[in-house]
């Protein structure tokens, strides 16, 4: 629902209030686990349709990983996940999109990116930016 709402230009004005000019990030969609998604559809296929998939922005650093969700409302922070508190860290790139997973304390978490589509121009770049910045720290 966020990127209906939300431009690119507001996205990059989001990121560079908290990380400063020229910070790179990419726009992730989240996607939950097999187990969790039945277990939601067995609840309410509603909450299954709007939760499945949500949007965000990711931004890594040297402290972590920052994620905000997309949405209406844009006064909500970036969250930080410490890099000391994230494993099994991978990127993998296939079909015109990049995935990035890991375990953020107990909680497996995934995100496709989406290299295709006005909102998502420059994602490619960005991503492949990403992986090569996260070598490094």
């Amino acid at each position: 629902m966020g990127l209906l709402t939300n431009g690119k230009k507001e996205i990059q004005q989001m990121v560079e209030e908290q990380f400063g000019e020229g910070k790179n990030y990419v726009l992730a969609l989240k996607h939950n686990n097999a187990a969790e998604s039945g277990l939601k559809l067995l609840i309410s296929s509603l909450y299954y349709i709007l939760d499945s998939n949500r949007s965000f922005i990711l931004v890594f650093d040297s402290k972590g990983i920052c994620e905000k969700e997309i949405s209406t409302s844009d006064k909500s922070k970036f969250y930080l996940m410490p890099e000391s508190e994230i494993e099994e860290l991978t990127f993998d790139e296939k079909d015109k999109k990049g995935y990035i997973n890991f375990r953020h304390i107990t909680k497996d978490l995934f995100y496709e990116i989406p290299f295709t589509g006005k909102l998502f121009e420059g994602n490619k770049k960005r991503f492949e930016k990403l992986q090569k910045e996260w070598a490094e720290l």
